[in-house]
Order: structure tokens, then C-alpha cells, then sequence
């Protein structure tokens, strides 16, 4: 059993549209090849080790973290210790925008790291906290958005600009990420996920041998008030790139909403379904094909909708 974070939903401009806006055709023209994997990360059934070996692939574990955060990430930590397998030792990284620039803190963090889950991994000669590594983020602001909150007004002025920042990192950020150019596979973790029982396969081997882009936990809704615009975008764009709009229409589960063709209905009303993914596996070089990368680099070039990318609303859109 998984419990993926509880991050703050609603902390977002006024006049902004979901972050993930940008991945929700991405969704669309990834998996008309390969579906998204839906797993309950418990009933799935063992992967047999002693099948032929697999074509090679890389992965990581990977956070964002916060030294006001370490006492959860700790925790955290200390479940993928003990509950999760892998063949590999793959690396977990911690991405942060300087809570860990002082070698003395990475130090500190690690030494109660390997007090708390008691030295070597259960599963390998390696210890646990060699695994670890710090990787510095420089996040700024895109041009066209205000920098100070009293020009952007946001509904939560506490969270800006730092969890937005958290959103346009996973959004598009983190499929380009220097450090992950020739990772296959990432398995996102929040600080405050853990696994709460022991898996009974490998995550990443079940990915790679089924094929998948992507795997998540569950899919839900998101209030209007923070979707506001995002039809609108989202049927422009498709009126501008045919065959974006053939792949739409031709998928099973993407429906535009009823009524949405003739004006009867008010898009800004119309609620938006998306994979929460403050737990998930991604293959990267999937979002990194060039009809995906066209419609994040579309998204950028409007600095009217470039909010959308910063906007705190934490999933994927499900098409």
C-alpha cells in the first residue's frame, strides 16, 4: 500500500489554468501507442526474476525536498528501504533550490539517515545513503508572469512562488532535467509518500516489460474554479494541429464536453479529470517525442497562459 501526498490544491492565481494543462495532450499522443499502467502497487502479480534477461534500462527514484521537510522525507526514505524492490541499487535523488548547498547539512541529513533505517540496505552490499544525492534546481519565473504577488494577487500569497515553481518543474521541467538525460524510468516520491507494506514485484521491471509510459495511482477531478481557460486552449490548439484532433477524437477515453461544439455550455464550468501524480512512474523519453515537445514549446510562447504552467493543481490530465 502507497500513501501519496496531500498537497495544498487550490493555492493559485486568480486567473489561472491547471499546471498540467500542458501534459494533457501529451497524455493523448503518448498512449494511442502504449496505455497508462493503473496499479493498486500491491495485487499486481510477482515478477518472476528468473525470466531471460530484459533489454537494459536506468531509472531513479526522485524528490523535491526541503530541509523544513526532512523529518517526513526521512520517513519516507526509510519505507522505500524496507518495502520496495528493485534488481539494481537505482540512485535517489533529491532536487532542491539550496536547502542543500552546505556540504556540513547533506552530511548531517544522511549521517540520521543511516541512524534511522540502521546502516546497509536490506536488499544490497551498497548502504542505503550512498544512493543519495543532492542536485541543485534554478527555478525562475517565465517571462510575461508578474514576479511580486501584489501585481499577481494569488488566492494563497503563503504558497507563491514556490509550490507553482513545484508544479512547472514537474510539468515540463523535469523531462529535460540534465541529470535525467539518460535515466528510462522515474518514480516520483513527495516527501510525505510512503509505502506502507511490502510490493511483491518491481515497479520499473513491470513498466519495462509491459510496455507502459506511465503509471499512477488514481484519477480525479479538479474544481472549475481552477480549470478556467483550459477548454479554450485546449480546442484552439487542436483546431490549429489536425492531427492532434484526429488523435482526440480516435481515443477511447477523451471526450470534449457535451454541448461544448455548439456554445450550449459555459467551458469554464466544465470540470477536468487528470492522473494524480504525486505518485507516479515515467518513462521520459516518451514526453520527450516531437509532437509532445511542440505542444509544451506552443504553451511557453503565450505569456497570457504561461500561469498555467506555474498554477499548483497537482496531476496529469487523463484523456
Amino acid at each position: 500500500m502507497v500513501i501519496p501526498s496531500s498537497a495544498p490544491r487550490y493555492a493559485l492565481t486568480r486567473t489561472v489554468v491547471v499546471s498540467f494543462l500542458l501534459l494533457f495532450i501529451s497524455f493523448t499522443l503518448l498512449f494511442s501507442y502504449h496505455p497508462p499502467f493503473k496499479t493498486t502497487l500491491s495485487k499486481i502479480s510477482p515478477f518472476n526474476n528468473s525470466q531471460a534477461p530484459h533489454p537494459p534500462y536506468t531509472a531513479a527514484i526522485i524528490y523535491l525536498a526541503r530541509l523544513s521537510h526532512a523529518d517526513e522525507l526521512l520517513e519516507s526514505l526509510a519505507s522505500v528501504n524496507v518495502y520496495l524492490p528493485h534488481r539494481d541499487p537505482w540512485p535517489i535523488i533529491l532536487f532542491h533550490t539550496g536547502d542543500f548547498d552546505d556540504t556540513p547539512d547533506q552530511d548531517d541529513f544522511l549521517a540520521t539517515l543511516r541512524e534511522k533505517i540502521g546502516g546497509a540496505s536490506n536488499r544490497s552490499d551498497r548502504d542505503f545513503s550512498d544512493r543519495v544525492e543532492f542536485v541543485k534546481l534554478d527555478w525562475v519565473l517565465p517571462e510575461g508572469i508578474p514576479h511580486t504577488k501584489e501585481e499577481l494577487d494569488p488566492v494563497s500569497p503563503s504558497s507563491w512562488p514556490g509550490y507553482h515553481h513545484m508544479c512547472a518543474f514537474y510539468s515540463t521541467k523535469i523531462f529535460f532535467n540534465p541529470r535525467l538525460q539518460d535515466v528510462t524510468y522515474y518514480l516520483r516520491m513527495d516527501t510525505d509518500s510512503l509505502f506502507l507494506e511490502p510490493l511483491c514485484y518491481d515497479p520499473f521491471e513491470v513498466m519495462h516489460t509491459r510496455q507502459r509510459s506511465y503509471g499512477y495511482l488514481g484519477v480525479g477531478n479538479d474544481a472549475p474554479i481552477v480549470t478556467k481557460g483550459l477548454w479554450r486552449f485546449l480546442r484552439d490548439y487542436a483546431d490549429s494541429h489536425p492531427e492532434v484532433e484526429l488523435r482526440l477524437n480516435a481515443s477511447k477515453t477523451w471526450k470534449w464536453p457535451r454541448g461544448s461544439a455548439n456554445g450550449d455550455v459555459d467551458l469554464d464550468d466544465v470540470s477536468v479529470s487528470g492522473y494524480y501524480n504525486n505518485f507516479e512512474i515515467v518513462k521520459l523519453e516518451e514526453f520527450r517525442k516531437p509532437e509532445v515537445k511542440e505542444w509544451l514549446y506552443h504553451l511557453i510562447q503565450y505569456p497570457e497562459h504561461q500561469e498555467k504552467v506555474i498554477s499548483p493543481i497537482d496531476h496529469r490530465f487523463d484523456l
